[in-house]
């Protein structure tokens, strides 16, 4: 039985501890893991499973800001790096399929998913099909990369705040009201300056407390039917617009034309075969890394071969996050994808994006932390 949404006090905008920082540094396999994933080799679209005739805008422009935010990410995704490393030892190719966003509507009724297609747009992207995401009072919404390139599909969505508790709900309009015009994305980009694009995908234009983010998870535990929906937004309160997560195509792992092959899989050499998504993850799991149990056959992967899209992916890496208030903890932040695209399917399912937002799950990272 439902109980009650917690209350959240006025106590959650003020500071309760301060951790001491923890220095990231360099991770040394970052640079060639960036490589690899903005520079590896030429595919043909449809290997990609990519159709979008539109021509590439500003190319010079995407292209450093790509760099920047594939940096970024793999310096807050350490577990993205060691996979990258991982398949360049077994001289695998390694194709970024798409990369993935999360965003609020307001309390105007502004859409962030429309202020995130703004700029996408502006490079030649396709708006497809609106997803719907099971269970979750998400609107999803992805992009096709013009063909002519090596650039990754884009998955976008948002949160439709209004039908989260009164409560959160207040909390995010708080913070996200005014920041989601349409028209700073047009600015940046009229500069022509990859430092000031990045920064709309990578610099959070809002900044929460740590008591907020807190409360606001607490909240999950008294709404279970609305649990994944309260951990998606403390987790976008934190984070904003950065890079969810990366996708690596499995198809692409061999290099070869039409990538996997009957079943649609790659052979990598360097041990036992991985023609399957299943072979993935299996070979993934005894090199210990974390996977997302979020269900199937083997326990970690979304759809089937049937339905022409399995993905399966790990449970978010944890970052030290610097709150409004001043402290400093660690909290989930981005996760690793793998995707295998049967038949030339260029789309996304619904149902297998609902697993994989769960990476971002607090008990989830928690539970193997």
């Amino acid at each position: 039985q439902n109980r009650s949404p917690t209350t959240l006090s006025p106590s959650a905008r003020c500071c309760r501890r301060i951790v001491p920082v923890e220095m990231h540094g360099s991770h040394s396999g970052v640079p060639l893991a960036v490589a690899a994933l903005t520079r590896g080799p030429a595919l043909s679209a449809a290997s990609r499973c990519v159709t979008n005739p539109t021509p590439a805008h500003h190319v010079a422009l995407f292209s450093a800001v790509r760099e920047q935010l594939v940096d970024a990410y793999a310096r807050r995704t350490p577990t993205c790096v060691a996979v990258v490393e991982l398949l360049n030892r077994r001289g695998a190719t390694v194709y970024n399929d798409h990369v993935a966003m999360r965003s609020f509507v307001d309390s105007a009724g502004v859409s962030g998913l429309a202020y995130l297609e703004t700029l996408f747009v502006a490079f030649g992207y396709k708006p497809e099909d609106h997803i719907n995401i099971p269970g979750m009072p998400l609107n999803a919404r992805w992009y096709e990369p013009p063909e002519a390139t090596g650039w990754p599909k884009v998955f976008i969505s948002e949160m439709r705040t209004a039908e989260l508790p009164s409560e959160i709900a207040q909390v995010v309009y708080r913070h996200v009201d005014g920041h989601l015009d349409p028209e700073r994305v047009r600015g940046a980009l009229a500069t022509g300056d990859a430092d000031a694009v990045a920064a709309l995908i990578e610099s959070p234009p809002w900044s929460i407390t740590s008591a907020e983010e807190e409360e606001i998870r607490r909240a999950a535990h008294a709404r279970p039917d609305l649990a994944s929906a309260i951990e998606y937004t403390a987790w976008t309160l934190t984070h904003a617009h950065r890079w969810n997560h990366l996708t690596i195509l499995i198809n692409s792992l061999s290099g070869e034309p039409g990538g996997m092959g009957e079943r649609d899989g790659a052979v990598i050499g360097g041990g036992a075969p991985v023609r399957t998504l299943a072979d993935m993850n299996a070979l993934l799991c005894a090199e210990g890394f974390t996977l997302n149990p979020a269900g199937g056959a083997d326990g970690f992967t979304q759809g089937s071969a049937e339905v022409q899209l399995e993905q399966s992916s790990t449970v978010a890496d944890t970052v030290e996050h610097a709150f409004a208030c001043g402290t400093i903890r660690r909290v989930p932040c981005s996760f690793l994808e793998l995707i295998v695209r049967h038949g030339g399917f260029r789309a996304f399912l619904g149902g297998n994006a609902r697993g994989i937002f769960d990476s971002t799950n607090t008990l989830r990272v928690k539970a193997v932390s």
